[in-house]
């Protein structure tokens, strides 16, 4: 799983980042328990000893609970109540975006989603999905990483060359797939092993999360979308009146 690793960076530090990222976008939820010792090691290929010095970095953050002989689950911990902003003329700036930069797919394939995903869409576990991994870059330098989930019905229609320098919205206007709506959540994270060396910043750096959800005219979810990019990179704005 740690497609490029670092030797100035702890494997333990590398793998507790992406466990601590998991369990942040609920891909472990609340009081799930996490795989063994044993199965994570073969997961991340590395030590149990590498692997318990992450769950301990974890468990003092008291993300997690030790259950004596049966196992080590997330904890169950009060998650905040969002604020919520409208973003004005989003279709500019992602027009702003593909015409400034150039995709590069990384990976694409059709395969489940993870279950923060499969939420949005109300899928079953099984249900497949097109996954796309791209990197943006701007005069050769990557900024930001776009992962998108979208329904395999309509992720049949084109394959990774369609989406190679282009734009994905343009790609589903050709099918007559427009987004009429949508919800953004603006986060951060840190940048695991393999982000990291695909943007060129050091594990754990900071980064731009930001999450969109895309709508059809009748209320169903058409895609969910993920950007990871560096504050130097991306930025948001937004008109603010009637303080």
């Amino acid at each position: 799983m740690l497609a490029r690793r670092r030797r100035d960076i702890p494997l333990h530090h590398q793998v507790f980042l992406v466990l601590q990222d998991e369990i942040a976008e609920r891909r472990y939820a609340s009081g799930e328990a996490l795989p063994t010792e044993a199965e994570l090691a073969a997961l991340f290929n590395v030590s149990r000893v590498t692997i318990r010095a992450a769950l301990d970095k974890l468990d003092e953050l008291g993300l997690i609970e030790r259950r004596q002989g049966i196992g080590t689950f997330v904890r169950e911990l009060a998650r905040p109540e969002p604020l919520t902003v409208p973003m004005m003329d989003l279709a500019a700036r992602n027009r702003e975006i593909v015409r400034t930069t150039r995709a590069h797919v990384v990976e694409f394939e059709f395969k489940p989603a993870p279950r923060h995903v499969r939420e949005h869409f109300q899928a079953r576990a099984d249900d497949l999905f097109q996954r796309a991994v791209r990197i943006r870059t701007m005069n050769d330098w990557p900024i930001m990483q776009v992962t998108t989930y979208i329904p395999e019905a309509i992720g049949r229609q084109f394959g990774p060359d369609d989406m190679e320098g282009g734009s994905l919205y343009a790609i589903l206007q050709r099918f007559g797939i427009t987004f009429a709506s949508g919800e953004q959540i603006v986060t951060a994270a840190a940048a695991d092993p393999i982000v990291a060396a695909r943007l060129n910043v050091a594990i754990g750096a900071p980064l731009l999360k930001v999450v969109r959800i895309h709508f059809d005219s009748a209320g169903r979810p058409i895609q969910h979308f993920e950007l990871l990019a560096p504050p130097a990179t991306y930025e948001l704005r937004m008109p603010l009146k009637d303080l």
